[in-house]
């Protein structure tokens, strides 16, 4: 029988000179043989230790797969990588102790992810694998609609996961290997950084070459790609850094380091005269971090993208500023969740509200905690801000109001961000 790592190679070196781009992405990413058993479906990509992926495939599966199926296993497979589902599913797992809610939870993100790129893939009919035809998990299969976020599959599908089993489809459960891949290592959300960093690091690459050499990439892929690599939409650390800067050099701090200089003199009289190393009068030295409220308006009519972007808006000001102290409110009518950020991992992408819009409660707090600035995420269809005296409100206020939305409510009160 032919060796089935030799033709997966020879595959994706074919894919290249077709200028497929799943040819480009998978000449990156090492294969591996395993067994069937242990994979449980034909193909998976899954993690390692040191935050790299790996492509493993079962060769007594692969073996009776026509090419053209194989096509179609690789650029599910793909899929995945592009969502970044795997640092997805390790955020997750990051965040559960109970190891019965991580069983349900690893099979429930099983789903959830094969549903949302089985539809992006438009892989609709069975595969025929070993001769054998494996039906794709689709939403419809859930009684869930089509072209939503894997996340909103997952919290749907969590519901009916506590009270019944979900039923699998065996064609592209190749997903034992997200759990194992990750076992011993003691800081999922660690891990989950270097993958997402290796992810986009293997995109970039790719790409780049794809275009060199042909320079088309189908829509449905550019756009997952566009997902992948996108910054923040707007660079909000440096938008309150460039707001907020002379609170830089007007805080101070004590520091036992400094020494007071008013008490100088202490350390010139007598026969020693020395200046010890850490002072029985502290001085005072520049606090260089903000204190910031980053409030998402979580009601109704905010998009599960528009609250993603304040999310993005959270990371983006920890990894400029490790030393900042960052305050999430998420608000509708009233402070639904209120809780300190100070690494990705502590960002909670399970928002709570989905009601009306009322934001004072979330100024007010913000007013109450003292902090520098308050980055507030809306669509501005909110009550009117306007109108409340400025002493209720906190020291600066940005508003990034989402694209369709407005600001007519709240322009008097801070600056204005449209994305």
């Amino acid at each position: 029988m032919e060796n089935q790592g030799d033709r997966l190679k020879e595959l994706v070196a074919r894919f290249v000179l077709k200028y497929n781009y799943w040819g480009y992405l998978f000449s990156r990413i090492r294969r591996k043989p395993t067994s069937a058993a242990q994979l449980g479906s034909v193909m998976g990509v899954g993690p390692e230790k040191d935050g790299t992926l790996t492509l493993y495939y079962a060769p007594e599966l692969l073996g009776n797969t026509a090419d053209r199926e194989v096509l179609k296993i690789v650029e599910h497979e793909g899929m995945h990588v592009l969502n970044k589902h795997i640092p997805r599913y390790l955020r997750i797992m990051a965040n559960e102790t109970s190891e019965q809610r991580k069983t349900i939870k690893h099979d429930v993100w099983n789903v959830a992810a094969d549903c949302t790129v089985n539809v992006q893939a438009k892989i609709r009919e069975p595969i025929i694998i070993d001769g054998k035809p494996w039906a794709p998990c689709l939403p419809g299969k859930y009684g869930l609609e089509e072209g939503k976020v894997t996340e909103y599959y997952f919290y749907e599908l969590l519901k009916s996961a506590k009270t019944v089993s979900l039923p699998m489809s065996a064609a592209f459960n190749g997903h034992g290997k997200w759990k194992s891949g990750a076992q011993g290592v003691a800081d999922l959300s660690a891990l989950s950084r270097k993958v997402d960093q290796h992810v986009q690091n293997i995109i970039k690459e790719s790409v780049k070459s794809f275009n060199k050499d042909r320079g088309t990439i189908p829509g449905h892929i550019a756009e997952l790609i566009e997902g992948a690599l996108a910054p923040p939409k707007a660079p909000y650390y440096q938008i309150i850094r460039k707001l907020i800067r002379g609170s830089r050099f007007s805080k101070f701090v004590r520091s036992p380091t400094k020494i007071n200089r008013k008490r100088t003199y202490v350390f010139t009289l007598g026969d020693n005269k020395c200046v010890p190393q850490i002072s029985p009068f502290p001085g005072k030295t520049r606090d260089m971090t903000f204190d910031i409220a980053v409030m998402i308006d979580t009601s109704g009519s905010m998009s599960e993208d528009d609250i993603r972007e304040g999310l993005s808006g959270v990371k983006n000001i920890i990894e400029k500023d490790r030393h900042c102290f960052t305050t999430v409110l998420e608000v509708d009518t009233v402070v639904e969740k209120e809780y300190e950020v100070k690494r990705i991992r502590d960002i909670q992408f399970n928002v709570k509200g989905r009601g009306g819009t009322t934001l004072l409660p979330g100024l007010t707090r913000a007013r109450q905690l003292g902090v520098d600035v308050c980055l507030a995420f809306t669509d501005g269809y909110v009550d009117d801000i306007n109108s409340v005296p400025r002493k209720f409100l906190p020291k600066r206020l940005i508003w990034v109001i989402n694209e369709g939305g407005t600001a007519k409510s709240i322009n008097q009160t801070g600056y204005v961000v449209h994305i």
